[in-house]
């Protein structure tokens, strides 16, 4: 056969694929559906809708569910993915603990474990241990085995370039250039997936927090520094190589505090989680404040919560840091003009203390030109939130269970041409 007659097989295995994936994210989008429901979304014809549905029933993936309503004649049959149909793991590693969620098809989390990190052992092979024993612990808290797990997704603060996801740069560890998923499969064997952990958090909000149903929007997330998430179009933006959103590293002053990257005057030192507990240090040696425990013990909570209890010199390097953090979010506003903007991160627990400075400062570095009704939201983090979006990560690259875009939007902003 020559290579002329293959392609059109090749063509139409391709096809059949794209149709597959149509079919699933319209049934997890509307869910119960029937059969018929579903060709008239996807614009496939009733033959092709019921041997895809066939299919994906055989491989446990989809649940025939009780009749729907009637309009005459025969009731139909609903379907749903089927939660147990696949399950998948992520994984959150901070300076201070490793998070571990199982989470099932339809991304709701069945178990979870989380550790302390062990700081004296911060190379790769000594967190890639760490992280094992994290996910055994998680696994045995259910009855499911490594053959039910489609894969493990791994959240990380720092750079993660693509295709090939090698960690370029996780400065909490000082780490460059690391093959990281080449050490998790051989400890695993397991498919394995590694993101930058704002982008983890991206996805979680896109499926179910602030940013559902919403094709532009940005997570600005406030940890040891700050980083953000860019989802234009419903896509995640990831920028030439994977390494976008490296917000915390542009520059604000060049003659500013010197940032944990060696540069002077990065945005994260104005706002982020250590700069803000290195200050508070300084405050405590200079007198202005004196902290319950000794310095070298002192955290980031400690200074939250002496803060939250009207602490002045606390509260003012808040509202400071607040300032800051405006300025950045209008420079975001400016550059990209999104619907919405959210805050998650260890960081946005300080609420009004950071918050509220932060939308005084908004408008004050917005042109006229600007739209000042973007959507400022504040989400209650938890540890859990990096690590179910890299699970999720998962399920989109392994069934390709991506967000539906609004088509009207994708529209309006695709460049003419």
């Amino acid at each position: 056969m020559s290579i002329i007659n293959k392609i059109p097989s090749l063509d139409k295995a391709k096809m059949r694929s794209i149709n597959r994936i149509k079919v699933l994210c319209t049934i997890r989008d509307m869910q119960p559906i029937s059969r018929t429901a579903i060709a008239k979304e996807t614009g496939l014809s009733p033959a092709a809708i019921s041997g895809i549905t066939g299919e994906l029933i055989e491989e446990n993936l989809l649940l025939e569910k009780e009749n729907g309503e009637s309009i005459g004649g025969r009731k139909p049959v609903l379907l749903t993915l089927n939660p147990e149909g696949a399950y998948t793991i992520g994984v959150f590693v901070s300076v201070q603990r490793i998070t571990v969620v199982i989470v099932n098809l339809q991304a709701h989390i069945v178990a979870e474990h989380m550790m302390n990190h062990e700081e004296k052992d911060t190379t790769p092979e000594g967190v890639a241990e760490q992280i094992v024993q994290a996910v055994h612990h998680c696994m045995w808290k259910t009855e499911l085995t490594k053959s039910q797990i489609s894969g493990i997704g791994l959240a990380i603060p720092g750079l993660v370039t693509y295709p090939d996801r090698m960690i370029k740069f996780a400065l909490n560890y000082s780490w460059r250039n690391v093959n990281f998923k080449e050490i998790l499969v051989r400890k695993l064997a397991l498919p394995t997936y590694i993101e930058n952990s704002v982008r983890c958090i991206s996805l979680a909000e896109q499926r179910f927090g602030a940013g559902k149903n919403v094709d532009n929007f940005i997570v600005v997330s406030l940890a040891q520094g700050v980083a953000i998430g860019i989802i234009i179009n419903g896509q995640p933006y990831i920028g030439h190589s994977g390494c976008a959103g490296e917000f915390g590293h542009t520059t604000i002053d060049p003659s500013g505090p010197l940032c944990r990257c060696g540069k002077r005057g990065c945005f994260e030192t104005y706002c982020g989680n250590h700069a803000i507990l290195e200050k508070a240090k300084q405050l405590a040696r200079e007198k202005r404040w004196t902290p319950a425990v000794a310095l070298e013990e002192l955290t980031i909570e400690d200074v939250m919560e002496k803060a939250r209890d009207g602490e002045p010199a606390l509260v003012e390097l808040y509202r400071e840091a607040g300032k800051g953090l405006g300025i950045g979010i209008a420079n975001l506003i400016e550059i990209f003009n999104p619907e919405k903007i959210i805050l998650s991160g260890k960081g946005a627990l300080a609420g009004d203390l950071l918050i509220k400075p932060m939308r005084e400062t908004i408008p004050q570095y917005l042109t006229a030109n600007s739209d000042s009704l973007v959507d400022v939201v504040v989400r209650h983090w938890q540890h859990s939130d990096a690590a179910r979006g890299a699970g999720v990560m998962v399920l989109q690259e392994t069934y390709q269970l991506t967000p539906q875009v609004n088509a009207s939007t994708a529209s309006a902003n695709s460049p003419a041409g």
